[in-house]
């Protein structure tokens, strides 16, 4: 708890903008509570992201991104032991008002001041929360909307009469509605469409994660032990029903066999470099391999030891290793299966695999972070492993628990 309450001060006076949308101001009890709602900015939220990759290596906690759609990313800060999470919400797009219309940071510019934690002045926070009320038919009967309703029937003279009969009557009258819609009408004017572009609706549509887990992605730098955290997992739980090489997923075809033995001859390669001189064709390849194997996999949950963009990444132990130019490719092919992404401490690398070098170490995690937090759809864990083998798979088998 100590530590998340690092990351609840960082978020509190980061350098970008959180409009928080209802509810007391983000605190430690917010932990193991419901979401926290946020309006926020591309450039702000890339700016959060960022943080918490430094607070993960920091080993402050484990960090969770989850988006399926663009305009909103869920945020998960796990204590180190996995025990205690916190839940942001980040919209970049609120759809919850009337008409179909959204709500975007950029309507509320003139009304904040600042950077950090920002409110709406309480008259329009009203209003928007019940917007979101009747957006979601929330049962206005459930003591914490009825607690919510009291509190700002209390705080706010404005609407006092009229969330009163919220209150006594358990729905949102129609003037209710009608008044509540006019106010942010007058305050926000017109929003933007916010159209996703098209290369964005491919992704969203035809890449995202699957909704039922059948497979996991264990990934990171040589040495920061995936392997023995998957095999460990495996042991300790039965639904976890195997480990398979992620390298088997190009390398048991027919085509990559042939190309080994009547191509590789004539480049004087190892099999690694060889892999990364085709990784392009290596990396559609092991795309079909996926969405082969989700298909026979029927029981339990399936861990790979590695992720499709590894196949991308290139010279990963040198001192300046990075994606392949033809990295365009991942928007366009795979399937996004969730991702725990393995840190450790550059000690406890070298110590496996003392070729791998600290720069290079820190540009892998660095860039694995960016490329799979900033995507969308995304469902990736940057996990600190820096405890001793059995308490890391205990802590990660709680937080996958979490997210199932």
């Amino acid at each position: 708890m100590a530590l998340l309450d690092n990351c609840i001060r960082g978020i509190k006076e980061g350098p970008w903008t959180l409009l928080q949308l209802r509810g007391d101001l983000i605190s430690s009890e917010d932990v193991n509570g419901d979401d926290v709602d946020f309006l926020t900015s591309p450039e702000s939220l890339q700016l959060l992201l960022k943080s918490v990759f430094e607070w993960t290596r920091n080993g402050w906690c484990h960090g969770h991104v989850r988006r399926r759609l663009n305009r909103k990313a869920e945020l998960c800060l796990f204590s180190p032991e996995g025990s205690a999470c916190l839940k942001l919400d980040l919209w970049l797009r609120l759809p919850q008002l009337d008409e179909g219309r959204t709500l975007t940071l950029e309507n509320c510019v003139g009304l904040l001041s600042g950077t950090g934690i920002q409110r709406l002045p309480l008259k329009l926070e009203v209003a928007l929360y019940l917007q979101h009320l009747l957006a979601k038919k929330k049962d206005l009967r459930e003591d914490k909307y009825r607690k919510s309703l009291a509190n700002y029937r209390q705080r706010c003279p404005e609407f006092a009469l009229e969330l009163e009969s919220v209150e006594e009557l358990g729905i949102i009258p129609g003037e209710v509605k009608e008044h509540s819609a006019e106010i942010l009408r007058e305050a926000f004017g017109e929003s933007p469409t916010g159209k996703t572009p098209l290369l964005g609706i491919h992704e969203e549509g035809f890449l995202s994660y699957p909704r039922t887990v059948k497979a996991i992605s264990v990934m990171g730098c040589d040495g920061a032990g995936k392997t023995s955290l998957s095999w460990s997992l495996t042991e300790l739980e039965k639904r976890y029903a195997r480990v398979f090489t992620g390298k088997h997923l190009y390398r048991k075809s027919w085509l990559y066999k042939l190309a080994v033995i009547f191509i590789r001859p004539f480049t004087f390669q190892s099999r690694e470099r060889f892999d990364e001189l085709f990784a392009p064709l290596v990396y559609l390849r092991a795309c079909l391999g996926l969405r082969i194997k989700l298909l026979r996999w029927k029981r339990g949950i399936t861990l790979i030891d590695r992720g499709l963009l590894d196949f991308m990444y290139l010279n990963r132990k040198s001192d300046r290793p990075g994606f392949s130019r033809l990295f365009f490719l991942t928007r366009l092919c795979g399937k996004r299966i969730p991702v725990v992404h393995v840190m450790a401490e550059y000690a406890a690398i070298r110590q496996r695999k003392d070729e791998v070098s600290e720069k290079g170490h820190e540009c892998y995690d660095r860039d694995m972070w960016q490329a799979h937090a900033l995507r969308c759809p995304t469902d990736y864990l940057a996990f600190n492993n820096t405890g001793s083998l059995k308490n890391s798979s205990l802590a990660l088998d709680q937080v996958l628990r979490k997210l199932s």
